[in-house]
């Protein structure tokens, strides 16, 4: 028998599992330099993360279609919990933390696809997208609130805050099988070796020639481009704050804590309004404007505290238009919905990587070369959005049902 309130389940869940895995990310800058990295670790780290995430997406896509997502993501905390434990503890050099991260991206991918097709799945009766847009709003204040703990506890003991991810992540493996459900699946027609043939990334681009339009391509360069743009951003934030200003984890982690309480507010007042009052494909294109105008701004203050203003502001921006990006992926997923969930999450994965190695490598020529890349990238986005919602009759027609 599936149990009640499903997606609530699920929200209570990842919304444990944002927190968690967050707690690290205010420690790393202060990790890397206490064991004398080059400046572009931060970059070359999280690109090798994103790069197995991309590479494993459509093989989890397939894994959650037809072994059940709530059996997927249970098997993926495990592997990211230890994959965290090598990078947090026996990791000493360039080479280790580059194999860390290639091994808990190879399960963090998963997590992602078996979150959103467990919501596709248990929607029924449900304002389209709306699950989807709150899934992403959970996401964003959530992974804040995990900076806030992880900064503060990371200022009192460092091992302590990376031991408490680890240890967090074991127990969501076992909490996701005990509270969660998944739906019937037919195991008598799995192929096993098929199966693991879907590792290819490549194939997640192969989806029905009906999905293939322009506004689905412009949909995903979209996604492609705000990845690429926050990813460059956030993480060379994180480590410029730190290298250029002295802050500590802490600090990061108040910023972050801030930046949750905008985004919910932001998240719980203009994304609803902009999700059930106007053409989300028309919002979409003014909110990716103000986050290309925060990002000018940021580019030009040097004077420490506008300029952190500068960031709170753009954070809450720039998390307002993912919940709208989570919504209009329903509109798109008419059928095989792990293939179209997989194939959003390879994509991102593109920017993420591309971004990543930008911010890293980029840094040491020009400490905030990242955000003027970021700049370009977002007006990139704008353009791809205004061409989606020239052609895109999928979506409003979704829209209108």
């Amino acid at each position: 028998m599936q149990k009640k309130n499903p997606i609530l389940r699920l929200f209570i869940l990842a919304s444990f599992y944002f927190l968690i895995a967050n707690f690290a990310h205010p420690v790393e800058p202060t990790y890397y330099k206490m064991l004398n990295l080059p400046d572009y670790m931060f970059g070359l780290a999280f690109a090798a993360m994103a790069t197995t995430i991309f590479m494993f997406s459509p093989f989890w896509g397939k894994m959650a279609d037809r072994f059940g997502p709530v059996r997927t993501a249970s098997i993926c905390f495990i592997g990211y919990g230890i994959g965290q434990a090598y990078f947090f503890f026996l990791s000493d050099g360039v080479a280790d933390i580059v194999l860390a991260r290639l091994l808990a991206g190879v399960f963090i991918g998963g997590l992602g696809v078996s979150h959103i097709l467990y919501i596709i799945e248990n929607m029924e009766g449900e304002h389209k997208g709306g699950p989807l847009a709150t899934y992403a709003t959970l996401q964003a204040v959530f992974s804040a609130f995990g900076y806030l703990v992880g900064g503060i506890v990371g200022d009192l003991s460092l091992t302590g805050c990376l031991a408490a991810e680890v240890l967090g992540l074991f127990a969501l493996s076992f909490l996701y099988r005990i509270f969660l459900q998944d739906k019937p699946r037919d195991k008598a027609k799995t192929d096993m070796r098929e199966l693991f043939k879907e590792a290819n990334p490549l194939k997640a681009f192969v989806i029905p020639k009906e999905d293939v339009t322009i506004a689905f391509i412009s949909f995903l360069l979209v996604c492609m481009f705000t990845s690429f743009a926050a990813t460059c951003y956030e993480q060379c934030f994180n480590y410029f704050i730190k290298d250029q200003y002295g802050f500590p984890p802490s600090y990061n982690g108040y910023l972050k804590g801030g930046v949750g309480i905008i985004t919910l507010i932001a998240n719980s007042t203009i994304c609803t309004y902009l999700l059930n009052k106007t053409e989300i494909r028309k919002s979409i294109t003014y909110i990716l404007a103000a986050c290309m105008f925060m990002m000018i701004g940021i580019i030009m203050i040097d004077e420490v505290r506008p300029f952190i203003i500068l960031n709170v502001v753009f954070f809450g921006f720039n998390a307002v238009y993912k919940p709208l990006l989570q919504a209009m992926l329903n509109g798109f997923s008419k059928k095989s919905s792990g293939s179209i969930v997989g194939l959003y999450n390879s994509i991102s994965s593109i920017g993420t990587i591309v971004g990543s190695l930008t911010s890293g490598f980029v840094y040491a020529v020009s400490p905030k070369g990242s955000f003027r890349y970021s700049a370009i990238a977002f007006a990139l986005a704008i353009i791809c959005s205004i061409i989606q919602r020239k052609n895109d009759v999928q979506l409003k027609e979704s829209e209108n049902v």
